[in-house]
């Protein structure tokens, strides 16, 4: 493992450069034959440490500052966390960073049909789902709650919807389903509940509707949530914290809604998602919120997101090609670069992984059997590693500085 570790200095040099580790991070893999999560150090290209899977395969996330990999097992009920190695200590006058060996962590979560894992500073909410007959509930979690086998705080709701939720700052913002809606999960409002020393208070219920709810992102000013009408937006700059609603872009096509939604701390603007339509949404000119991102007819997306200082917005289409956005120069599209094969029907579906240490990105080729690293600004290929197995997703693990923790998943 290609990392560099000394210990405290004793001496009364003030510089405490030579306690930092140099090292890409590392990836956690799913291998889908073996069922099996692997860990991948990056700087030497090998595998340290395997662990068997139980149950579907998993959707992979990180937990708020990198550490954990966060094991969703929505059939399942269950969330496991596999703990990368990287952490910091606080010396007083000085952090200190360590790479230790990967391990599994004994500590789970069960609850019903965990589904949306979302991130906003260093506190993570997990939406459990619920059933018929099992309400919703909410769990947040931070890195060190995750190390003690704690939680931030959970809250029980009323019944049971297809939910997500989100804490920024001292408020947990929550989907509401009202128990008269029957035709669909999906919850039609958002509550908004104060947050003080682990307990959650229910505090307001926006009377903006916003039909068939799904997807949301915040960045320092807003919060959104896309609905099937539009877009409804909560200005955290505001004493009270209301609510304007967007109608849909007049350009969206018909049937079609915004359903998932992006944000960075990096950036003021959101981008809304809508089948294969992207749409940027300036929430500060709000008679004209929308640009739309276009592709090439024919070219369906892959995967999306922005990159780790969000300079730029990539979207990974299905002919292969990685198409990146410029988001500091009005969004302004670079040349398409062809990073993976196209997707065929037998093939793996690719997944990227985005890393915090530097300007790159994983892909995963179609293959499962070949991660190609490519430069997030320019989409050159930088290097290809080859796995040896098939892989089916993936998620970075690492050391991240701190003002790099507020983009969402």
């Amino acid at each position: 493992m290609s990392v560099f570790l000394t210990g405290c200095d004793d001496g009364n040099s003030s510089s405490h450069d030579d306690e930092q580790v140099e090292s890409a991070g590392r990836l956690a893999l799913y291998d889908q034959d073996n069922t099996s999560i692997k860990v991948l150090d990056l700087d030497s290209e090998t595998i340290l440490s395997e662990y068997t899977l139980p149950g579907e395969s998993p959707r992979l996330y990180a937990s708020p500052n990198h550490r954990y990999a966060v094991i969703i097992q929505r059939s399942d009920d269950f969330v496991s966390f596999l703990d990368s190695g990287f952490y910091v200590e606080d010396h007083g006058d000085h952090l200190h960073e360590y790479a230790a060996p990967p391990s599994f962590l004994s500590y789970s979560l069960s609850g019903s049909r965990p589904t949306h894992y979302t991130t906003h500073g260093n506190i993570s909410a997990i939406f459990f789902d619920g059933q018929d007959g099992i309400a919703s509930s909410v769990t947040l979690l931070s890195d060190e709650t995750i190390g003690n086998g704690q939680v931030v705080s959970e809250l029980s709701l009323t019944n049971n919807m297809h939910g997500v939720a989100k804490l920024i700052d001292d408020q947990l913002f929550v989907t509401y389903r009202d128990p008269l809606i029957t035709d669909t999960t999906l919850p039609a409002a958002v509550d908004r509940y104060s947050f003080s020393n682990g307990i959650l208070s229910f505090e307001h219920r926006y009377s903006e509707a916003c039909p068939r709810l799904h997807g949301s992102a915040a960045n320092d000013a807003f919060i959104t949530f896309g609905c099937s009408d539009g877009v409804l937006a909560i200005d955290l700059t505001k004493p009270t914290d209301p609510a304007i609603k967007l109608s849909n872009p007049e350009s969206l096509l018909e049937d079609s809604r915004i359903g998932t939604l992006y944000s960075h701390h990096g950036t003021d603007e959101f981008v809304g998602v809508a089948g294969n339509q992207f749409f940027v949404i300036d929430l500060n000119s709000p008679s004209d919120p929308y640009q739309e991102l276009s592709l090439p007819d024919g070219v369906s997306r892959i995967t999306q997101g922005f990159t780790a200082h969000a300079e730029t917005f990539y979207i990974l289409g299905d002919d292969g090609n990685l198409y990146l956005f410029n988001v500091g120069s009005g969004w302004s599209a670079s040349e398409p670069v062809q990073v993976v094969d196209a997707l065929t029907e037998d093939g793996i579906r690719p997944a990227i992984a985005v890393s915090r240490t530097e300007d790159a990105v994983f892909i995963l080729n179609i293959s499962g059997q070949q991660i190609i690293v490519v430069n997030s600004n320019t989409g050159a290929v930088l290097r290809t590693i080859n796995l040896g197995f098939t892989a089916s997703k993936l998620v970075w693990l690492g050391l991240v500085q701190s003002d790099e923790h507020n983009h969402d998943h």
